[in-house]
Parts: structure tokens; sequence; C-alpha cells
């Protein structure tokens, strides 16, 4: 399982893409601090060609995945207290060892896979710096459309 920020990008962008960005920014971080700008500027000429339109709906789809991180996050709390009430019951309500070892094996189960979607989504620097050059790209898009819109309204 891969980061929503991994997943959106390799789907917006191309697989090979992402891995070209993520490998930048890992040598960047690894050596100095992060200079995104050739990432921008490969990003821009990606992008800057696509209608308005698809463009929205990229952004669209960022802010979504961004919502999405941030429930994930906000989620694993409750996740959490709910996977210890739950086998404070299983230890407490079922006397039977066969059905307390099953229980507890499939609740521990689901809170591993919710552990690891938290962990692989919270622990993302290198897909969050990516996420944030993408949003730049987009904004600048965006906001040059409508400028070059209001320019032919006033003409």
């Amino acid at each position: 399982m891969s980061s929503v920020f991994k997943k959106l990008i390799s789907r917006e962008l191309g697989e090979a893409n992402y891995h070209r960005y993520f490998s930048s920014i890992k040598k960047n971080v690894e050596t100095k601090p992060s200079d995104s700008q050739s990432i921008y500027n490969d990003m821009y000429e990606k992008l800057k060609y696509r209608d308005l339109k698809a463009i929205t709906k990229m952004h669209n789809r960022l802010n979504e995945t961004m919502v999405l991180a941030f429930k994930i996050s906000k989620n694993f709390f409750f996740a959490f207290l709910f996977y210890l009430a739950a086998c404070v019951f299983i230890i407490a309500k079922i006397h039977l060892p066969i059905f307390s070892i099953g229980a507890l094996v499939l609740i521990n189960l689901c809170f591993v896979y919710k552990a690891y979607e938290f962990i692989a989504n919270k622990f993302c620097y290198i897909d969050a710096q990516i996420i944030l050059v993408y949003k730049a790209v987009l904004d600048r898009i965006i906001l040059n459309e409508r400028k070059s819109s209001q320019e032919k309204n006033r003409v």
C-alpha cells in the first residue's frame, strides 16, 4: 500500500514521472534543503497545454486527496480506541477460547491494516513535497488562465 499522495501523482502524471520526482527530492533531502524548481518546471511543461477544465478537475482531485489524507490521520485515533474497546470486550465477554482467539486475530489484522495505512500517509515527507510542488503548478496555471481570460474580456 502506498500513500494517497503517491497514488494521485502516479495517476495524474504517470508512474515513471512519480519515481523520477521521488528520487530527485530524496537525493536533495539527503544532501541539502529541497530544491524543487526543476520538478516544478517539469510539471509545468507537462501541464501547461491542458485546458482549464482539465486543470480544474486535477485541482479538485488534489483537494479531495488532501482531505482524505487528513481524514486518515484524524480517524486513526478513533480506530485505535475502537480496537482497544473491542479487545477488552472480547476478552471479558467471550469465554470460549477458540472464539476469542479467532476474534482477536481478526481484529488485530484489521488494526494492523489501519496502522499501516496511517503510517504510510503520515510519514510520506517526500510525497508531501511532490504534492506541494504539484499544487503550486496547478495554482499557477489556473491563475494564468484567469488572467488571460480577463485580458481577453477587456479587449
